[in-house]
Formats: structure tokens, C-alpha cells, sequence
């Protein structure tokens, strides 16, 4: 994990709370004005579902890359709120306990897109 998202991820789960926008962040907007900063570095990162607006970039060197650039759907404020709902109530409250449980990820995933999508 990079270290800045290392280090924001472990305030906002030390935290407990969502963000929401963060208009004095140098980079806001960087997906949609009004976005939810909360998850700015992604828990599912690469979760390699185009559905969220996300895609594979070729790289110079030939490989590939997943894109966050057009994802829109983690910095929705109804799906940022749930996923903090969600991980505490499975008790996911610091990044060594992300990385501990990153196999539940894209279920958790699946199922708040799920629910966003009713």
C-alpha cells in the first residue's frame, strides 16, 4: 500500500466518521464537485469493476494499470457513509485489519453496489 494511502486510511478508520468534501484539498475536486473525500484512497483499489467507472490503462512499458480517474461511484456521500457503516460493523477500524481481511473486500464491494443500485 502506498504510504499516503496508508496514512489516510488509518485516520479515517482510526476516525470512524466520513469526510465528505474537502474543498481546501489542492486536488478537489478531482472527480465531481460535491464528492465524498472520505475513501480518496480507494479500500478496493484495484477492484477492477468497470461498473464504478474505472478501467485498465495500458502502460508505456506495455502493461496495464487500473485507472480510478473516472470513478465516481466510492465518492457518491451515500455510498461513502455505507462503507464506513459497513466496516464498522465488521469491526474493520485500522489498515492492519484492512490488510488482514482484504479477501472479504470484493464482497463487501459487490454488496454496496448492490445495495446503491436498488
Amino acid at each position: 500500500m502506498h504510504p499516503l494511502a496508508y496514512e489516510h486510511l488509518k485516520r479515517v478508520l482510526a476516525d470512524g466518521k466520513v469526510i465528505g468534501s474537502d474543498d481546501t484539498c489542492d486536488y478537489y475536486p478531482c472527480h465531481f464537485t460535491g464528492q465524498d473525500c472520505t475513501w480518496c484512497f480507494c479500500p478496493f483499489y484495484p477492484c477492477a469493476v468497470l461498473q464504478t467507472g474505472g478501467e485498465w490503462v495500458k502502460m508505456k512499458t506495455g502493461g496495464f494499470i487500473w485507472s480510478c480517474s473516472n470513478c465516481l461511484w466510492i465518492h457518491r456521500p451515500e455510498v461513502a457513509a455505507a462503507l464506513m457503516h459497513e466496516f464498522i460493523k465488521l469491526g474493520i477500524d485500522s489498515v492492519e485489519t484492512l490488510q488482514k481481511r482484504t479477501e472479504e473486500l470484493p464482497v463487501i464491494l459487490l454488496r454496496l453496489k448492490y445495495q446503491a443500485e436498488k
